[in-house]
């Protein structure tokens, strides 16, 4: 056994290092090309390690119960749609999709199954954080064409949506794939993957709740599991309990994090990109603002969208014209004030807080980027 052990880290920091460098070339993009590359390793580890596991419980049972958590995943998120529209899918459901989509994500999804299964052999801390590093990666590949690494937006989508959803749902799958064996894991999967490539439409639900749903639910699974199925109390489950409440306040940080960012709440935080308040607010400050659209005098530093782009300067002047308050607005280091008005239509709030230099980072990668287009 302990031979096997020294091959399964072997294997996984061979496809930790594989993964990388196709992601950042761009390769696991290609579909078949990640398909193929999982499919010839669960392959070899098949044929080299032997993962000899005597389950307690009934994977059948487990099987079904995870195919109705998926199912139940799947309906709340066309339930938000009833309230945030619906778009129809790039990819129609038919002959092409089907070759292009639904067979190269099938094959990932069982190949990374087995080789989750195989790789379980060693059941050190090292090897599962390997394990989860090498589904998240593969769960990122899945994504890679949806966000991609064109822009810095869709950079960041890809950062906040998938990657920290994915090491939850790794989480999970790791554990039930440890007690219960890969086949409840893939039928999760399966679901919760190709409706997306099945269904016409989908719902128009913002990033933030995606999130949200993809990181918590993964949460409510375990916890199902581990409440009626736990069938071995012991140090090893107090471990993944320990590794879910990380998750947890993680997961609590990451939603505020993106709540934040998106600006649709109470809250908004933004990077200062230019330099026309620069005396009161620096190229690379982020300034947090206050959703306030009452109570806005003169002097005050507010937050305003024009042509859908976010502007923060300084109100210079307020007027009430025909019941309507009118808000004239210029950049403490602009010679002359801004053309127009500000109204609350298109006032997003006050600014409360400045803090310095760590909007840097975006502003350096957002020129890399813009560098690339």
């Amino acid at each position: 056994m302990s031979k096997d052990k020294t091959k399964v880290l072997k294997f996984e920091t061979a496809i930790v290092i594989v993964l990388i460098l196709c992601t950042l070339f761009r390769l696991t993009a290609n579909k078949f090309f990640t398909a193929g590359l999982l499919l010839v390793s669960a392959v070899a580890m098949s044929l080299v390690l032997k993962r000899n596991r005597i389950l307690k419980t009934n994977k059948k049972k487990i099987t079904i119960i995870l195919a109705a958590f998926a199912i139940l995943y799947v309906a709340l998120y066309y339930m938000l749609g009833l309230y945030t529209g619906f778009y129809g899918q790039t990819n129609k459901f038919g002959l092409k999709t089907i070759i292009n989509y639904i067979i190269p994500v099938t094959t990932i999804i069982v190949s990374t199954e087995i080789i989750r299964d195989k790789l379980l052999i060693n059941d050190s801390t090292k090897s599962k954080i390997l394990i989860i590093i090498i589904g998240t990666l593969i769960d990122i590949s899945i994504y890679l064409d949806v966000y991609g690494l064109s822009n810095l937006d869709s950079f960041l989508a890809l950062v906040g949506f998938v990657t920290f959803a994915a090491i939850a749902n790794n989480l999970l799958y790791t554990y039930v794939c440890k007690k219960f064996g890969k086949r409840p894991v893939i039928v999760y999967k399966l679901i919760t993957y190709l409706y997306i490539y099945i269904i016409p439409v989908a719902p128009n639900v913002y990033i933030f709740f995606r999130t949200f749903v993809r990181m918590i639910y993964p949460l409510i699974i375990y916890s199902y599991l581990d409440k009626y199925y736990n069938l071995d109390k012991d140090k090893k489950n107090k471990d993944i309990k320990n590794q879910l409440i990380t998750l947890i306040v993680g997961s609590i940080i990451m939603i505020i994090i993106i709540a934040l960012i998106s600006c649709k709440f109470t809250y908004g935080v933004l990077v200062i990109g230019s330099k026309s308040m620069t005396g009161s607010l620096e190229k690379g400050d982020v300034i947090v603002f206050k959703s306030k659209k009452e109570n806005i005098k003169k002097e005050d530093i507010i937050v305003f969208e024009e042509d859908d782009i976010r502007i923060v300067h300084r109100v210079k002047e307020v007027k009430n014209i025909n019941g309507q308050t009118r808000y004239y607005t210029k950049g403490d280091a602009n010679p002359s004030q801004d053309e127009g008005y500000v109204t609350k239509n298109n006032l997003m709030g006050k600014v409360i807080l400045r803090i310095k230099y760590i909007g840097r980072p975006t502003l350096w990668l957002r020129e890399i980027f813009d560098k690339e287009g």
